[in-house]
C-alpha cells in the first residue's frame, strides 16, 4: 500500500463518518438508572454495543 495522502484523507473521513453514524453508547451507570423496557430498547438500538463487546 502506498503512502498516498489522498487515500489517508479519505480513510480518515470514512472512519469519522462511521463513528458519527453509530448510536450513542451507554455506560454501566446509565444502565443502573433504566427500566427493563428501556434497557431492552436501547440494546436493540445498539446503545450497549461497546459495553457488551468489552470496549467500554
Amino acid at each position: 500500500m502506498t503512502d498516498d495522502p489522498m487515500r489517508a484523507l479519505i480513510r480518515d473521513e470514512i472512519l469519522t463518518a462511521m463513528q458519527e453514524a453509530r448510536p450513542a453508547q451507554y455506560t454501566r451507570d446509565d444502565l443502573a438508572h433504566m427500566s427493563p423496557e428501556q434497557i431492552a430498547e436501547a440494546r436493540r438500538a445498539g446503545h450497549f454495543d461497546d459495553l457488551l463487546f468489552g470496549r467500554n
